[in-house]
């Protein structure tokens, strides 16, 4: 409970209406949270308004409401007007839960392929070191013991400073977070005090959300900007630059343009990585398999060989990018290299599931790129025929579709086009536009069913066949319409499989 004095202050509205020291028992931005004491933040979505849900947290008790303009309600309630909701509710956030960020030591990671696993390798290297840690993520949030789901890769400002709270109660020291786009563009992770910030690479992904690639990739670039790109002094409310943290340095990939192209404007210190080129640390592939890599890394003098159960160039960028990181918090050799062959696989991430003489690979790669990278990393791996499912997201990017198609048309000896989560789109027009991208030729079939089309995939393989379900990686479910039902790419794969060995019987 706090005074709202305590959390912003009146020469950081635009107009106070009410009680300047009304009482605060808790913050959000979801009207259907709003209890006795609350803060209720409105905000401006692409589909809903949270001004228009304002009278209705007042009703169910809030104190505050925080606005861009004044909302009209039935209950007596504190208004804070200011010029941007999302960038007060950061700095809100923050002071709430007592700034937790500046406590804790916290890494961020960002790009557009790799976050996820490069997060699960950092941790293991940091309990390696003996250390306690708290994970922000895709896959879910780790807090202690306790795992959190949430429906964004990076929290929204209230849920990420109360969770990092959570984490310093329960005496961890390190958090670990995948820093998505939406988030910088949606002020989400301001006002954290970040020690290390990563990249890893960055290619066409969330055009439906940044006008354009450009755009993605400086909305990116501001996790690595100074005074340039906002101020990193004293916490203020405002509508100026971010707030990330003055002393943070950074962890980059040069071995990707976008990479390059931060070291050269970041006034961040910077430990630069790449596989094959000229950087801080460097990564040679010295064996690649279905048991793993086997990855020479070198640094300041220093060469070591790596085993890791990971497989795939991929996840050599992404063991070269907690390794810099790790470097950047202090950690010594020993340790990284004990935390780096401790991790056995990352959930939906180039997960191998064996069949009866042949193999699935089911995998979240949903980009061009990342799909054009699994299967250059499978075909590298791999002597028997290659055979790809996948669809395409809905309401999403159009225009990766055919890239898509073309990728998988070109590098698959077969390619079944079927659905991902086509939310309200028709399924046959996103397979359609994926169609259109196959170049002539491929060897294809059309099945929207995902479950038929994996089950039809797996009656084609033959024995040495590596069958590759890409896009859906770890999640369980399959948005239709507005309905999420419960889909698990990985459970239909061995239904297929099992099929086939009753069947041999």
């Amino acid at each position: 409970m706090m005074r709202l004095g305590s959390i912003l202050a009146p020469n950081e509205a635009r107009e106070l209406i009410g009680e300047a020291d009304a009482v605060i028992t808790g913050i959000t931005s979801d009207s259907r949270k709003a209890g006795k004491g609350s803060l209720f933040a409105c905000i401006s979505g692409a589909h809903v308004d949270g001004h228009d849900y304002a009278g209705q947290a007042a009703k169910q008790g809030a104190s505050v409401i925080l606005a861009e303009r004044r909302v009209t309600t039935d209950s007596p309630v504190t208004q804070v007007i200011v010029e941007d909701v999302r960038a007060a509710l950061a700095l809100v956030a923050s002071r709430f839960y007592g700034k937790p960020s500046r406590e804790l030591k916290v890494t961020g990671i960002t790009g557009t392929n790799g976050k996820t696993t490069t997060v699960y390798i950092i941790r293991s290297i940091i309990e390696a070191w003996g250390k306690p840690v708290g994970v922000l993520g895709t896959l879910g949030h780790w807090v202690g013991d306790s795992l959190r789901q949430d429906r964004f890769t990076t929290p929204e400002a209230t849920e990420l400073h109360k969770y990092m709270r959570t984490m310093l109660d329960q005496g961890l020291e390190y958090c670990v977070m995948e820093v998505s786009s939406h988030s910088i563009a949606q002020r989400r992770v301001d006002h954290v005090d970040f020690d290390v910030v990563a990249f890893t690479n960055l290619s066409r992904d969330h055009l439906d959300f940044h006008r354009d690639l450009e755009e993605y990739a400086r909305t990116k670039m501001e996790l690595f900007a100074g005074a340039e790109g906002g101020s990193d002094g004293e916490d203020h409310c405002g509508t100026g630059g971010h707030h990330f943290g003055s002393g943070r340095k950074a962890a980059v990939n040069v071995g990707d343009p976008t990479g390059r192209r931060i070291v050269r404007t970041t006034p961040l210190d910077c430990l630069t990585y790449s596989i094959g080129g000229e950087a801080d640390i460097t990564g040679e592939i010295e064996d690649l398999g279905w048991d793993g890599t086997t990855l020479k890394v070198s640094h300041l003098g220093e060469t070591r060989s790596l085993h890791t159960t990971l497989k795939g160039n991929m996840n050599a960028e992404n063991i070269l990018s907690a390794y810099a990181v790790a470097i950047l918090l202090g950690i010594g050799h020993d340790a990284i290299a004990a935390g780096i062959e401790a991790v056995h696989g990352v959930p939906g991430r180039m997960e191998a599931i064996p069949g009866p003489e042949r193999l699935a690979i089911v995998d979240y790669a949903h980009t061009p790129d990342a799909l054009r990278r699994l299967l250059s990393d499978v075909r590298q791996i791999s002597s028997g025929r290659l055979i790809c499912v996948f669809g395409c997201g809905g309401d999403r990017d159009h225009g990766k579709r055919p890239q898509m198609g073309r990728i998988a048309g070109e590098m698959a000896d077969v390619t079944i086009v079927t659905s991902d989560n086509p939310r309200t789109e028709d399924p046959l027009k996103i397979i359609e536009d994926i169609v259109r991208g196959l170049p002539g030729g491929a060897v294809h079939e059309v099945i929207p069913e995902r479950e038929e089309a994996i089950t039809r995939a797996v009656a084609l393989s033959s024995r040495g066949d590596i069958i590759v379900v890409a896009g859906k990686g770890h999640e369980d479910y399959q948005i239709i319409g507005s309905n999420r039902r419960s889909f698990d790419d990985r459970e239909a794969v061995r239904k297929a499989f099992g099929a086939i060995a009753d069947a041999r019987a």
